[in-house]
């Protein structure tokens, strides 16, 4: 967590971020927004959102950095060695049960 550049992250920053349903980098900011102007969130809170007129501009997305497809190598590098650990395993069960049997 603390090697990671969260700065690099983000919608319109990473191409994995765009469309990314995760609330972690919002509901924070709403939770922040809402106690820097406990009115406002009071008014939202009776009057409800509101879903008419202009919204908020849509981020741009042009100058994001490229996705980088990394989980599947490391779950065949893992899997690669947890077969090399299975197959050690077995060979050591297989050698124990020749030493027993002679």
């Amino acid at each position: 967590m603390e090697t990671t550049d969260w700065e690099t992250y983000g919608t319109g920053k990473y191409e994995k971020c765009a469309d990314c349903m995760a609330h972690c980098g919002y509901e924070p900011t709403a939770a922040n927004a809402a106690l820097l102007n406990p009115l406002k969130a009071m008014w939202i809170a009776l009057r409800g959102v509101r879903t008419t007129g202009p919204m908020a501009p849509e981020i741009n997305l042009d100058n994001q950095r490229p996705a980088q497809y990394i989980f599947s190598s490391e779950v065949q590098k893992r899997l690669s060695e947890i077969r090399r650990d299975e197959a050690a395993a077995a060979a050591a069960k297989q050698q124990q049960k020749a030493s027993t049997a002679a």
